[in-house]
């Protein structure tokens, strides 16, 4: 059966710290697609200030370009009011009833999972593949999820072998690549402060962001090329 990565976000901007880790769960888990789904209007951050969607999508279609089995979803996009994690997924799981659906999330995310819409149901739906970030790992990762989704943890190389799962499971992967420690918030910060982020982001993300004047942003060093 054939697999289907699913990698959810803001994207605000997407950054290195996502494009690594998603090359590497393709690779480990040999998706056949690995489609990025930008937030329209995430419920955790109403209210704050978001960059406008078509910027964000823009972003990551330039991102993801030289990767074959990358792919861009404007689905959120297509629905009103707040867009939960949970329909998504469940939008995806009804198109795609022959695939092995996996959702990737950052562990910070996954560290809070309680707090998520219906995320009960979520768990149950979708094989999550949760990616190392530096804030939170390890044991420290662990004593954050809810005890009864222990059981189900499973901690991959990158590159091991994974095998299909049992037929009515969903597992939690926690992949353990090399984290990568950058924040879209740090990059918001370092912009506003005028110092360069080109080395953290992809460059046809930052000619992006220079060219449009993204995220309030001061001239400074390696930011006019």
């Amino acid at each position: 059966m054939r697999r289907l990565g699913l990698f959810g976000g803001t994207f605000d901007p997407v950054h290195l710290g996502h494009v690594v880790p998603a090359v590497r769960a393709l690779e480990t888990f040999r998706f056949e697609r690995l489609v990025f789904v930008p937030a329209f209007n995430p419920p955790h951050k109403l209210g704050d200030p978001l960059t406008p969607f078509p910027h964000r999508f823009a972003m990551l279609a330039l991102a993801t370009q030289p990767y074959d089995r990358f792919l861009v979803s404007a689905a959120e996009a297509e629905r009103a009011g707040p867009t939960y994690t949970f329909d998504t997924v469940r939008s995806f799981r009804e198109r795609f009833a022959a695939e092995q659906l996996y959702f990737l999330m950052g562990s910070d995310s996954f560290s809070q999972i309680e707090t998520w819409h219906r995320w009960e149901e979520l768990v149950d739906l979708v094989h999550l593949v949760v990616l190392h970030r530096d804030t939170v790992w390890g044991e420290a990762l662990e004593a954050r999820v809810p005890r009864p989704l222990h059981g189900r943890m499973r901690r991959v190389e990158p590159f091991q072998a994974v095998p299909d799962p049992e037929p009515g499971s969903t597992w939690i992967y926690l992949l353990e690549h090399e984290a990568f420690p950058v924040s879209a918030t740090q990059l918001r910060e370092r912009l506003r402060l005028g110092r360069s982020i080109h080395e953290l982001v992809p460059p046809e993300v930052h000619r992006y962001i220079v060219k449009h004047h993204l995220y309030d942003q001061v001239a400074g060093p390696g930011d006019g090329s």
